[in-house]
């Protein structure tokens, strides 16, 4: 009998007493005998190793064939199967932002709902049940996902917020170096007056999201920016050259640099990376939000090669929504072990009086005393379950599946004259596209990095090119036309969209100005797609196929859509044509 089952059974048997015998508070229930109820208490326990044997109950097992699995997942998706009404007419969705938020499960909401949520209580006790349960559970639940991500007793897995961007702020919370925007001049001025030793320098590399330089760059950090080199990858003899210099300062060094673009897709070689820091003394964190769905992560702490610290979001796994941001971590990164910790609360205390803050006795337990409150319990299990899924599949059949994928959308994307697929389309990718697409007059290039000394993108004179498509018209065109979810903008990369789309500082400024004003509707941008592992091979060549049209048809599309500047939206108003 699988756990399912179990529970359904056990609930009943439950519900049924229930309706006939009464209860005494704190005791055995009268009529019944003790050691049948401890029975069935510990077969609970002893079915409830949750991360395991999930396939049971299924009809599908690791044994069984990639499609086979990959079929059975593509069933279990929620939304998978909806319409809905659009400017022209009712639409299949076809979600293709999947970098931006993975899609929920039937199975894990199913498993949740009936294994997790009739035992769901306060973990901070262990005395009741439901206590009990819920404390094993959440516990099973951080310690499958840090073996997941190859962490070790070194290491501590701190599960936090809002994603990616709740784990770097955390980090730095647990750094020392987080303090309120309000008070950071201040704290910089009479803490730091002579960039003294103890001022860490952080170095950030080209494709961050704004989540991993905003922060750096509001903490009391000094941030040293790395550019591409001409590959378009990370500059690695850049960051060696500042690696070196900072290093005779004798300030803490750290590297925090995005482990995957989530605009162009491309990976970075986050081993050469962190052996590099690590040779310069530095430590090496590096962000996963993009790719950790995808890719395998192992933190090897120690090693020259390892990682200090990952940052995740698994809302963008495939059953992810809803969960927490992570944060694995070396031990060695906490420097709040004598003080109180980043937040501090219910959980992260061993004894409180009333007559001195100074006789607070905290948790020396670096993960307890980091998750203050009653911890986010059915969150960190559906994280459990996410990652799951994704060891399920196995990460051969999804780095073969995104393999393919990439390379056949950019066999046929490449050679179209009118779609221009930003960044090196050479180098090692996840199945994430950021394109521009022009009128039918436009020649892209055909190595894909636009190189055109007459291609000024954003100029309004001395361009014998016409301008790209808005890339929020773009999707706009993909929702209302074909029912596609891409996303159009920035994807949260200025810095980096600054570099890909040429844009320099009197243009940045200029844009800036604008939007000052109000009108941000004149952001520049791009439109983005993916490809995941677990897309259907019907979704795939739709969307490439919409894309084709879009590149033939969309500027003939623009006396239907009206641009709201002031709200950067498309099609707010369709002006359709009269019949």
């Amino acid at each position: 009998m699988d756990f399912e089952q179990l529970v359904l059974r056990e609930t009943q048997r439950i519900d049924q007493n229930n309706k006939k015998k009464k209860y005494i508070v704190g005791t055995i229930p009268i009529n019944s005998s003790a050691s049948s109820s401890i029975a069935s208490q510990e077969d609970l326990r002893s079915r409830i190793e949750s991360f395991h044997m999930l396939e049971k109950g299924n009809n599908i097992s690791k044994s069984d064939s990639a499609e086979k699995k990959l079929s059975w997942l593509r069933s279990q998706i929620i939304g998978e199967n909806v319409d809905f009404e659009t400017p022209f007419g009712k639409r299949r969705l076809t979600y293709a932002d999947h970098t931006a938020s993975g899609r929920c499960l039937h199975y894990i909401e199913n498993y949740i709902t009936k294994n997790v949520l009739p035992f769901y209580g306060n973990s901070h006790t262990s005395d009741s049940y439901v206590g009990y349960q819920t404390t094993k559970i959440v516990h099973e639940a951080a310690a499958y996902v840090k073996k997941c991500l190859g962490g070790g007793g070194e290491d501590a897995i701190i599960f936090c917020g809002s994603g990616s961007t709740a784990a770097i702020k955390r980090l730095q919370e647990v750094m020392a170096i987080s303090v309120p925007s309000i008070l950071r001049e201040k704290v910089l001025s009479k803490c730091f007056l002579n960039e003294t030793t103890e001022r860490w320098i952080i170095f950030v590399g080209p494709y961050e999201h704004h989540s991993n330089i905003l922060s750096w760059r509001q903490s009391l950090a000094e941030v040293v920016e790395i550019g591409l080199d001409d590959n378009g990858l990370v500059d690695m003899e850049a960051l060696r050259v500042q690696l070196e210099f900072y290093k005779s300062t004798n300030r803490p060094l750290l590297g925090s640099f995005s482990a995957c673009s989530n605009v162009t897709g491309t990976y970075s070689d986050t081993r050469a990376i962190a052996s590099l820091l690590h040779k310069n003394g530095a430590f090496a964190c590096f962000d996963f939000a993009a790719s950790a769905p995808y890719a395998k992560i192992d933190m090897r702490s120690g090693e020259v090669d390892g990682y200090d610290a990952v940052f995740i979001s698994p809302h963008k796994f495939l059953g992810g929504p809803g969960t927490p941001g992570i944060l694995v971590m070396n031990k060695a990164l906490y420097r709040l072990r004598t003080s109180p910790p980043s937040t501090c609360g219910g959980g992260t205390v061993d004894f409180v009086n009333p007559y001195n803050e100074k006789d607070t006795l905290y948790v020396e337990n670096i993960e307890e005393r980091e998750d203050a409150g009653t911890p986010p319990i059915i969150q960190k299990v559906r994280t459990a379950l996410a990652f799951w899924v994704k060891e399920f599949i196995t990460h051969k059949v999804i780095e073969r599946m995104e393999h393919t994928y990439i390379e056949l959308a950019l066999q046929r994307l490449l050679p179209n004259p009118n779609i221009w697929v930003l960044g090196n389309v050479t180098a090692k990718r996840q199945a994430v596209l950021s394109f521009l697409i022009y009128t039918t007059t436009y020649s892209s290039s055909s190595d894909g990095n636009g190189e055109d000394n007459e291609l000024y993108l954003w100029r309004e004179t001395g361009n014998k090119k016409d301008k790209p498509l808005h890339g929020p018209f773009v999707a706009k065109l993909l929702n209302d036309l074909f029912g596609i979810q891409a996303r159009g903008g920035c994807a949260c990369a200025g810095p980096y969209g600054h570099i890909l789309l040429k844009v320099d500082e009197p243009q940045s400024l200029a844009f800036k100005d604008a939007i000052e004003m109000g009108y941000s509707g004149v952001k520049p941008g791009w439109t983005r797609v993916s490809f995941p592992y677990y897309m259907s091979k019907e979704e795939f060549e739709f969307i490439l196929a919409a894309l084709e049209f879009i590149s033939i048809y969309g500027q003939r599309e623009g006396s239907k859509l009206q641009l709201l500047w002031l709200t950067n939206d498309e099609g707010i108003e369709p002006r359709l044509p009269r019949h």
